[in-house]
C-alpha cells in the first residue's frame, strides 16, 4: 500500500518534444566533429567516425547536415558563437576587454582551445576542397562581420575597413600561435609572443598612433 502510494505521487517525467531531440542530436554531432577534428585532423574526421563518436547512426547525421561539408561549416559557426559567450565571461569575471591591449591575451584563451584548433583544420582544408570552400567562404564573411559589429558595440564605430584589418591581424596571429604551440618544445613559450603584441600595442598607444580603442589617430 506505501509503494503504492509513492508511486502515485511521484511526477510524470517529462517527456521531450520532437525539437528538444533534434537539438540534443545536432549538438552530439558538433561536439563529436569538434573532438575528432582536434585529435585527428579534417583527413581524420570521416561521416562514419563522428556518427559513432556522437553515438547516433549516418543516417542521422546526413539527416541533420546533409553533407560533412555542411556539417563543417555548421561547426565554424557553432564555435563562433561559444567563443563569443566566452569572451562575454571573460569580460564579466575580469573586467578585461575595455581596452584594446586587454584582447591577445582574451583571444589567445579562446582560440587555443580545442574547439579553436578544430576550426583552423577546417579552414585550411577549404583551400583545397571546392564544396567546402563554397559553403565555409559565406560563414567566414559572416563572422568576421559579427566580430566587427561587436567590436563596434564595444569601441565605437570607426573605419570599418580598419577596424576589419585590425580584427584579422588578432585572429590570424592568435591562430598561428595555436598551430606553434603544438609544435613548440614548451607550449608556454607561445605567451611570450601573445605578450609582446600587447607590448606592442600599449607602445602603440603611447607614441599617439592609436587610441586605447585601436582606432588610428591622426599624425
Amino acid at each position: 500500500m506505501v509503494w503504492k502510494n509513492v508511486a502515485e505521487a511521484a511526477p510524470a517525467r517529462k517527456r521531450r518534444t520532437q525539437a528538444e531531440r533534434t537539438a540534443e542530436t545536432r549538438e552530439a554531432l558538433l561536439d563529436a566533429a569538434i573532438r575528432l577534428l582536434y585529435r585527428n585532423g579534417y583527413s581524420g574526421t570521416s561521416t562514419e567516425a563522428i556518427s559513432e563518436e556522437a553515438g547516433v547512426t549516418r543516417g542521422a547525421l546526413h539527416h541533420h547536415f546533409g553533407t560533412r561539408a555542411q556539417l563543417m561549416a555548421d561547426v565554424i559557426g557553432t564555435v563562433y558563437e561559444r567563443e563569443r559567450r566566452a569572451y562575454e565571461e571573460i569580460a564579466a569575471d575580469t573586467g578585461r576587454g575595455a581596452h584594446i591591449s586587454d584582447w591577445p591575451e582574451m583571444l589567445w584563451e579562446v582560440l587555443s582551445r580545442p574547439s579553436g584548433l578544430a576550426v583552423l583544420e577546417i579552414l585550411q582544408a577549404s583551400r583545397s576542397d571546392g564544396e567546402l570552400a563554397a559553403l565555409v567562404t559565406p560563414m567566414q564573411a559572416r563572422v568576421e562581420q559579427m566580430s566587427l559589429d561587436t567590436i563596434k558595440q564595444q569601441f565605437g564605430n570607426g573605419d570599418d575597413a580598419g577596424m576589419l584589418a585590425g580584427i584579422r591581424l588578432f585572429v590570424w596571429a592568435v591562430r598561428g600561435l595555436s598551430i606553434a604551440q603544438v609544435l613548440a618544445p614548451n607550449p608556454e613559450e607561445m605567451r611570450s609572443s601573445i605578450d609582446f603584441l600587447k607590448r606592442l600595442i600599449d607602445g602603440a598607444i603611447s607614441a599617439g598612433t592609436i587610441d586605447s580603442r585601436g582606432r588610428p589617430l591622426p599624425g
